[in-house]
């Protein structure tokens, strides 16, 4: 049987890996990657046996032409593009647990995408370079559509963390389980307002998240949450899936930090024992 060993959930921008902050930011940067260290020295000390990873993507691997609204990696290797400065990297996985996963996941009604060897933009590479480095442990890629209208509801992505999170508690392939989230907080993508963080939207999200409030968070409405902290927010989802699967664990926040230099209000949280 496996069992929840570890979660997490944090923003990812490239722009963390490429932009030196200044000022202000300087400080707020440092909280950002203290806190990126206290993830990485918690997962080893976790010693999990799989990372199943929840993040999406950068029209990189998906695009117009074809696009799940989720995605499971499949294969024993996933590498990743190493666009916009992020990392190149060779993950490795493990291929039974991604047939396990995808047979699971359709078997409850999920209408999931197995995409062989999925390769993986920086939503994915940004944490894992900070939080895995070099470990040689194997991870579980998961994609959720949070670009491209229609995305899955919140409702949906929050029945889906659960299946996911039974699945991997009752299987036996990877006993030690750690689950990663990545994306958000507020910003926008392309879009006049790039550049903007809404502190206040940020923060009343991570008080839900940390109270465990999956009902408050799954009534927001998906669109208000676009219109109120920009089109990357949407990525929240991929946090609510991960809270979805870890079950009656509460999620503490390290960091909230609204880097100016990144464009984005940067959160770090932590599962810790209900």
């Amino acid at each position: 049987m496996g069992t929840m060993v570890w979660g997490a959930c944090t923003a990812h921008t490239a722009a963390m890996l490429r932009v030196p902050p200044i000022g202000d930011d300087a400080a707020r940067a440092r909280r950002v990657f203290d806190a990126f260290a206290q993830l990485h020295d918690s997962m080893l000390a976790a010693r999990p046996d799989v990372i199943a990873v929840i993040a999406t993507d950068h029209f990189q691997t998906f695009s117009y032409d074809a696009m799940p609204a989720f995605a499971v990696g499949h294969g024993s290797r996933f590498e990743s593009w190493g666009e916009f400065g992020s990392p190149r990297a060779a993950y490795r996985g493990i291929e039974e647990l991604c047939d396990l996963v995808v047979a699971g996941l359709i078997a409850a009604d999920f209408d999931v995408a197995s995409a062989a060897e999925m390769r993986l933009d920086h939503s994915f590479s940004c944490p894992l370079g900070f939080i895995l480095k070099d470990a040689p442990i194997p991870i579980l890629p998961i994609f959720v559509n949070c670009n491209v209208p229609p995305l899955p509801s919140l409702t949906r992505v929050r029945a889906f963390g659960a299946e996911l999170g039974r699945l991997l508690k009752t299987q036996n392939l990877a006993p030690r389980v750690a689950m990663l989230g990545t994306g958000g907080l507020s910003h926008w993508v392309g879009m006049p307002e790039t550049g903007t963080i809404n502190e206040r939207f940020d923060r009343r999200f991570l008080e839900l998240f940390e109270r465990g409030d999956l009902d408050a968070l799954t009534r927001w409405d998906a669109a208000r949450i676009v219109a109120e902290a920009g089109n990357g927010a949407a990525e929240v989802r991929n946090w609510l899936l991960v809270a979805a699967a870890l079950g009656p664990a509460a999620l503490r926040t390290l960091a909230y930090e609204p880097v100016a230099a990144w464009k984005t209000g940067i959160a770090l949280a932590q599962a810790v024992a209900p």
